[in-house]
């Protein structure tokens, strides 16, 4: 298990709600239908298009309104400048930034070093990039991260990728991160991602497209333990 600087997360597995509707009444609207879900199990995700439509400063106010003490991750997806943006980020009051696994090493590690610097955990999202090319960085940084996502985008999904469950136990063979999973998990194949050893299991469509959204979330939070 990854020696996380915030202790929220030495206890997997973690439900992680990734709300990436990049409209923020919509966004109020639906923290409201979920507010009273208080399980230390869920994880909340400033999902990108959210953050790039509407910004990390006038995001995360409304997410500690309904949350005040939940877990937010800014999922970033930094690809460059990776000091500057986990300062900006920082600054909101989030407890966790991700990088992209296709930006560079150097940005990479500057990453990371900021977020252990200003006391955040350091996520590395491995959309788009090839395994061994993200295994070679990682495994050359002298400070690796928190988590590390194991992700099939919406475009690959629609396209017909298939999920790499194999990749999570290789991950896990050198690194002492979290596995978090994304990409059209479900209730009804949330068990494969499980038996894989997954530690986080990241949820967007699947729950804020349901006609119960606080409900699903109980049913997932039940699924993975």
């Amino acid at each position: 298990m990854s020696k996380t600087l915030d202790p929220y997360l030495n206890n997997p597995p973690y439900l992680q709600l990734a709300i990436d509707i990049p409209n923020l009444p919509v966004v109020r609207n639906f923290l409201s239908k979920i507010v009273n879900i208080k399980s230390p199990r869920l994880l909340l995700e400033l999902g990108t298009p959210l953050i790039k439509n509407e910004g990390l400063r006038n995001l995360v106010p409304v997410f500690r309104q309904y949350f005040p003490d939940q877990y937010l991750i800014a999922d970033l997806k930094t690809l460059d400048v990776g000091e500057i943006e986990v300062k900006i980020a920082e600054k909101t009051g989030v407890n966790a930034c991700v990088v992209s696994g296709l930006a560079p090493k150097p940005t990479i590690k500057g990453f990371i070093k900021a977020c252990r610097d200003f006391g955040l955990d350091a996520w590395i999202d491995s959309l788009g990039s090839d395994y061994e090319n993200l295994k070679s960085k990682i495994k050359t940084l002298e400070q690796g991260p928190d988590v590390i996502i194991v992700h099939r985008g919406i475009d690959e999904e629609i396209a017909g990728a298939q999920s790499s469950w194999n990749t999570i136990t290789k991950f896990k063979s050198f690194s002492k991160a979290l596995i978090a999973v994304a990409g059209g998990l479900s209730l009804e194949n949330i068990s494969d991602a499980k038996n894989h050893g997954v530690d986080i299991f990241i949820i967007g469509r699947a729950i804020y497209q349901s006609e119960n959204p606080q409900s699903t979330i109980n049913q997932f939070l039940s699924t993975i333990m």
